[in-house]
């Protein structure tokens, strides 16, 4: 599943190739993603320009112009890609947005989890799926003086804390494990038992893993791409995501794989405790 690093570098694309263009048409699969895509949808984007593209968490956030906001999640294999008009839709297109100069924006998603809305409010705060999201890990405000609170009073696994959106919005399951491991940290510790120095640690930790994956365009084991359909390169920089039975490069004992709820944790049983 795309995670905060693929959809910031997607973002960032997108900053280039959209913004300041106008919608003139809009056409959908009629299919349901993780949910139907409102019947005002296309009205709503239909005549209005992009005036800004930004992250919230995993969500990509288009500004509008007249005022309204054009949200999309990826889901697990969703792709947004621009092209000039009349490339072939796929059994995979749900939605070509074209815009008054011919060229398209075009959601593609064979799994369908992915989502596509459009809301007239006056900030992003008020639409819910991004009420709901807890701190960016990006932003100033994630801090041993938010986040040591939390962890003092949560009887959660560390790693199950850090996937969960409402508390820290972006993370997912490869750099949850990458950032543990950078910390040297077991996923499997309760969040009460962290030391105020392993929580600064952690805190390091995860900004650097998310910084160097967006540097590094995200992580492409087989979905992701930016809006110019070229994948990320960050896999081949991840130390224990996916590489149960690999060396660590660190001690050089095996990495090892832990179930935890209906996600794998790839860690070293030496390094991480």
């Amino acid at each position: 599943m795309p995670e905060m690093p693929e959809v910031e570098t997607l973002a960032r694309t997108l900053r280039k190739t959209v913004v300041g263009k106008r919608v003139a048409e809009v056409r959908l699969s009629g299919l349901p993603l993780r949910k139907p895509i409102s019947e005002t949808f296309a009205s709503m984007l239909q005549g209005r320009t992009i005036h800004k593209i930004s992250r919230r968490g995993k969500y990509l956030l288009a500004e509008m112009n007249p005022k309204a906001y054009w949200l999309i999640h990826l889901g697990m294999s969703g792709r947004v890609l621009c092209h000039l008009q009349g490339n072939a839709a796929t059994e995979h297109t749900h939605a070509i947005i074209r815009f008054s100069d011919s060229t398209e924006l075009e959601y593609r998603d064979p799994r369908r989890f992915g989502l596509l809305a459009a809301y007239e409010v006056r900030r992003p705060g008020l639409i819910p799926e991004i009420r709901s999201l807890g701190m960016d890990p990006l932003c100033a405000g994630f801090n041993s003086k938010w986040l040591r609170p939390l962890l003092r009073k949560s009887k959660q696994d560390i790693k199950s804390f850090l996937l969960d959106q409402r508390k820290i919005a972006g993370l997912g399951n490869i750099y949850a494990c990458e950032s543990l491991f950078l910390a040297q940290i077991h996923p499997a510790r309760r969040c009460f038992t962290l030391s105020p120095e392993e929580t600064a640690h952690l805190i390091r930790a995860v900004r650097k893993v998310l910084a160097a994956a967006i540097r590094h365009n995200g992580t492409s084991f087989s979905d992701f791409m930016d809006s110019n359909g070229k994948p990320g390169n960050n896999q081949d920089y991840l130390k224990v995501f996916q590489r149960e039975g690999d060396e660590c490069c660190r001690c050089r004992m095996p990495i090892q794989r832990l179930r935890q709820g209906n996600r794998s944790s790839f860690y070293c049983a030496h390094c991480q405790d």
